[in-house]
This record gives C-alpha cells, sequence and structure tokens, in this order.
C-alpha cells in the first residue's frame, strides 16, 4: 500500500476545510486536503445553499460585517466574483447571494495560492491510533488506497468522521434538524422578488387545496437573492431526519411534481423548467465530537465573548424542524458571540482539531454555528491551532495569533 506524509492533514473541503488549509499553509507547514467529491465548496456547493449567512451582524443600520481575517477576504471576493451584494432579510439580518461556480473557483483560487496539495475524489476510510494521537489515515483516492501519517489533523468532515473512525466520543444527538433540497429553475416571469414569491406561494397553497400536490409543497420557498433574469432557486423543506437515500429520491420527485403542476397553474407560469438540481440534500444536523469545551445555546444566546474565543458566530440560532419555517431566537442587535478555542480541540486525542458543521457544540448551538460565514471563521481558527500545535508544541500558544487575526484585528 501507498505511504504519504503531512504536516496537516485537512478532511473536507468545505468552507470550514477551506478556510483550515489555507491557515496552515500560511504557517508554512505542508498541508494534504482530502475531499470526498471531484469539487470543493462542501455543501455550499454540492447542495446549492446559495446564501453565505453569518457575514453580518442583524442591525437596523444596513450590513457591517461581523466577520474578519479570511471569512471576511473570501467574502468579498466571492462577492466580486458573483457579482452580488448583500441582500437584507428579515429582523435585521443580513446574507449574501453568490453563484455555486463562483464559489468553488474562489475556494480553488485560495487553495493554489497558498499550494495546498488537494485531493480529490479521496475519502477517509480508517483511522490508525497511537495512544492519544491520531497516526494514520487510511484514505481510498482515485488512483487507489493508500495511507497517509499526518502530525496533526483538522476534521471538517461535518460528520465527526475521524472521530468516529478512531471510537471517540460523540456529543448526545437530540433535536435534529430537518433537510433540505434545492433546485434551480428557469421560465421565471421577470418580476421583484417579493412579486414571485407570491406567485409561487399562491400556485402552490392552490394546487394543496385541490389535491393536486403534496402538503409537503407548501413547504417550498424562494432562496432569497437568488433570481437572475427567469431564473432563481428554490428551496424545498424536508419533514425531518429519516432515510437519507430515500429522501433523496421524493425529494427530486416532489420538485418535478412541484414544476409540472406549476406550468399548467398559472400562465405566468408555462415556460417553467428544471434548469439544475443540486447534486445532494442540503444537511444542517450531524454527528458533532466531544471537545475540551462545548458551545451551548445558552452561550450564544448571552452573546458570550471568552478569553479564549477565537472565531465569531453573527448569525441567530435558526432550528429547523417539521414546521413550515424555522424557529428563530435571536441575541442583540449589532452583537456576535465567539467559539471557544477548547471547542475545536478534540478531547480524546492531542493531535485532532475540528471545524465546520461539526466542532463542539450541542444541536442548538450548531443550529447557529453552522452558517458558512461562521464555517469560515472556526475553520481558519483550527488551522491556526493545529499549526500552533505543531510548531510550538501547543495549541494554546496559537489562541492569541488566531484573535488577533479574526476577533480584535
Amino acid at each position: 500500500m501507498k505511504q504519504a506524509g503531512c504536516d496537516v492533514a485537512v478532511v473536507g473541503a468545505g468552507a470550514a476545510g477551506i478556510a483550515a488549509a489555507v491557515a496552515a499553509a500560511e504557517a508554512g507547514l505542508g498541508v494534504v486536503l482530502l475531499e470526498r467529491y471531484g469539487f470543493v465548496g462542501g455543501l455550499a456547493s454540492s447542495a446549492m445553499v446559495g446564501t453565505v449567512c453569518g457575514l453580518y451582524y442583524r442591525s437596523e443600520g444596513g450590513p457591517r460585517y461581523a466577520v474578519r481575517g479570511f471569512a471576511r477576504a473570501f467574502a468579498e471576493g466571492l462577492a466580486a466574483a458573483s457579482e452580488t451584494a448583500p441582500v437584507a432579510g428579515k429582523d435585521g439580518l443580513y446574507f449574501l447571494p453568490y453563484a455555486v461556480e463562483a464559489f468553488h473557483q474562489e475556494a480553488c483560487a485560495w487553495l493554489q495560492r497558498h499550494r495546498v496539495q488537494l485531493r480529490l475524489h479521496s475519502s477517509v476510510a480508517g483511522v490508525e491510533c497511537h495512544g492519544r494521537r491520531i497516526a494514520c489515515l487510511q484514505v481510498h483516492g482515485a488512483d487507489g488506497v493508500f495511507r497517509l501519517h499526518p502530525q496533526v489533523v483538522v476534521d471538517c468532515s461535518g460528520e465527526a468522521l475521524v472521530s468516529r473512525l478512531a471510537g471517540a466520543a460523540c456529543l448526545p444527538g437530540s433535536q435534529p434538524q430537518a433537510d433540505a433540497f434545492v433546485f434551480r429553475v428557469a421560465g421565471l416571469p421577470e418580476v421583484p422578488e417579493s412579486a414571485l414569491t407570491l406567485v409561487l406561494l399562491r400556485a402552490l397553497r392552490r394546487g394543496v387545496a385541490q389535491g393536486r400536490l403534496k402538503p409537503i409543497c407548501e413547504r417550498l420557498s424562494l432562496v432569497p437573492g437568488s433570481q437572475v433574469r427567469d431564473s432563481a432557486l428554490l428551496k424545498l423543506g424536508l419533514p425531518g431526519v429519516g432515510d437519507r437515500t430515500r429522501a433523496e429520491l421524493t425529494a427530486r420527485a416532489f420538485c418535478h411534481d412541484i414544476v409540472r403542476y406549476l406550468r399548467g397553474s398559472d400562465v405566468a407560469l408555462a415556460g417553467l423548467r428544471i434548469a439544475a438540481m443540486a447534486p445532494q440534500l442540503g444537511v444542517r444536523s450531524g454527528p458533532r465530537p466531544r471537545g475540551l469545551a462545548v458551545l451551548d445555546e445558552a452561550s450564544v444566546l448571552a452573546a458570550a465573548k471568552p478569553e479564549d474565543g477565537v472565531a465569531c458566530g453573527a448569525w441567530p440560532v435558526e432550528h429547523w424542524s417539521a414546521g413550515r419555517r424555522p424557529t428563530m431566537r435571536c441575541f442583540a442587535m449589532d452583537d456576535h458571540y465567539l467559539i471557544p478555542a477548547p471547542a475545536l480541540v478534540s478531547r480524546d486525542f492531542d493531535n485532532l482539531f475540528f471545524a465546520g458543521r461539526g466542532f463542539s457544540a450541542t444541536e442548538m448551538a450548531m443550529a447557529s454555528a453552522r452558517v458558512i460565514g461562521t464555517c469560515l471563521g472556526t475553520g481558519y481558527a483550527a488551522g491556526d491551532l493545529a499549526a500552533a500545535r505543531l510548531q510550538r508544541g501547543d495549541w494554546r500558544a496559537g489562541i492569541e495569533t488566531v484573535r488577533r487575526r479574526q476577533v480584535v484585528g
């Protein structure tokens, strides 16, 4: 079996993994970024999320960045590549619409600029441990199976993959969030977004009332800011979490049913057609590893700012369950909370860090921290802490550096 080594192995090339890889590479380390798909971006690409949340303060005074450092720089590049600007939502919230292709290109540009070794079509299938150390990742790649020996591992898989394969403890699951499915349609009437939303809502309600559509179809919504001429992203909220294979198949079937019905329901929608479907469901919940600290909902809602806070969270607790709308719990306007560094550090392994949707947080806290803007911040922090662990022997030595870059700089 082939053998390889590196300073830092990052698992998962979503928003957090990209940020972690860039941070470790900026520290001068050799970084291998493993991605199971043939593209980067994680759910931002594969689930066609369409908007970056968590970048800006909730405010009545217009969009203002809450994040700093890499997250802000990445967002500015993404906005330029997508030719988009922040959009105002409800209750003072702002988010950044983006083009899926632009996200991929922006991420690739950062990785190439920092000479990160990207390995696509590479899945971690096994982990070997020596005491409290992750010693080897068994990787199934496009050119065969190989053993990767990293000095430090940053798990940004969103599934606590490394922790679970290593037999480490995960946090108990409770109140998992419902998935969603996004697809792009073309042939929409070129009217303002608010008017288009009303046209779709009325048609869907009529279809459900007449028994021509399943009630779940009323959970369809227009992704804000995604309308480009006659095209837009539509999101179908699913009722819960269950068999993911079945959910993938039924969600696609529902989308075809919806478009077929809408075409015949309103002359303005007669030209409607599906232009693209997301390669996978938008997954909001997953296993979360246990770290040296656990971020909880109370800290989020109190906008807590611990002295070892290394990443900024600015999005409310947005929990999606079986209802048509999420439950939103907000902290004060123009405020944010900080994610403590120990929540990104494994309790069970000395050389394992994590970020993104899979760091040490309760389900309700993750309902805030899972958004892309925050994932960029936790990813960069985890990469920086991993570099400090390797270069200075203690991840705690990196806290002040991360804070200068992301919190107080």
